[in-house]
Order: C-alpha cells, then sequence, then structure tokens
C-alpha cells in the first residue's frame, strides 16, 4: 500500500521497497546487507522525488520560453530581459536539483549516514515537490493569461520572480542541512 506525505503526493520510498525484486528481498535477509539496503532504498526513492522536481521546473521554463515567443511574436521586447533572466534562473535551479548531493549508504563509507538521516533528507527534499508544483501551476496559468492579454509580462516576472526566490533560499537551506549532516554524522 502506497502512503501518501501530503495531498495526493506518493510517498516514493513505499514504491521503491514494493518494487524490489528477489534478490533486493534476499539482502533485507542477510545481517550485513540489510542495513545497505533499506539506505540505498531510501536514496534510490530521494533520487526519483528530485528529478520530479526537475521536470516540474523544466516543464514550467518551457512554459516561460513560450510566453517569450508570445512576447515576441507581438513585438512586445521591452521584457524580454526579465523573463529571460527567470528562464536562466529555473535552469540553474532545476539543474542543482537534478544534480545535487545524495545521502551515500554504501558498503562502507567514508562518513556514515544512518536511516533516520536519510528520511529527513528524503522528507526534505519532498517539500520541494509542492514548491515546484506551484512555480508550473503559476507559470502554466500565465501563459493563458499573457496570450488573452489579461497580463503583462512584467506582472508575470513579477509574480514568478519571488516564488523563484523562496524557492532557491529553500534550496541553498537543504544544501547547508546536507552538509551539517555530512558534516556532524
Amino acid at each position: 500500500m502506497v502512503s501518501y506525505m501530503s495531498g495526493n503526493n506518493p510517498d516514493l520510498r513505499d514504491k521503491v521497497d514494493e518494487s524490489r525484486g528477489f534478490f533486493k528481498k534476499l539482502q533485507l535477509v542477510i545481517p550485513g546487507l540489510k542495513e545497505y539496503r533499506k539506505l540505498e532504498d531510501i536514496r534510490a526513492a530521494d533520487e526519483l522525488l528530485r528529478k520530479q522536481v526537475f521536470d516540474r521546473l523544466d516543464g514550467a521554463k518551457s512554459k516561460l520560453e513560450m510566453i517569450r515567443k508570445a512576447m515576441s511574436d507581438k513585438g512586445d521586447f521591452n521584457s524580454l530581459t526579465s523573463i529571460g533572466s527567470i528562464i536562466s534562473q529555473l535552469q540553474q535551479i532545476s539543474g542543482e536539483v537534478f544534480h545535487s548531493q545524495q545521502g551515500s549508504a554504501g558498503i562502507s563509507p567514508n562518513i556514515r549516514i544512518d536511516e533516520g538521516t536519510l528520511n529527513r533528507l528524503y522528507e526534505y527534499d519532498y517539500n520541494f515537490v509542492n514548491s515546484a508544483e506551484q512555480i508550473f501551476s503559476t507559470i502554466t496559468s500565465s501563459l493563458g493569461d499573457y496570450t488573452s492579454g489579461t497580463a503583462t509580462a512584467q506582472a508575470i516576472a513579477a509574480k514568478i520572480g519571488p516564488m523563484l526566490e523562496d524557492f532557491k533560499h529553500a534550496w541553498k537551506q537543504r544544501l547547508e542541512s546536507v552538509e551539517n549532516i555530512l558534516v556532524t554524522k
């Protein structure tokens, strides 16, 4: 059974557990490998979760590129720079999310990271799913608003800019949290 952390978003740790093949299930009964398997499964769930966040941010970037094209088609060149800046910021942060440091279980890791620590990291990353979804939804509705003439590019940039800044700030805190986890454990 898949549990839900909030709303309709499933907890991917359950999905990873359910999809274990025979060999992975065998690892769970071997004393030396049991802990390793559990940690690797949490790490795999976190990777899937960050991929979802990346996909949403990348989708938002594509929608902004559609707005930029619509601006160009309309001859609205005054705000191309502000929309271009947000596109660039989205591209940067989505890359950081996708390529960010993961907790490593390893059979003999240099720094020991326990199951609780990896679960906290997963839950921290889970919060970014909703933020990325909010950014995507706002940009999607903004595309419709711009093309229908009910919103200006400046208004769209003013709405998306702070959301993106909040996301980047929270992501920076996540990185600091991970570094503290890695240093102190």
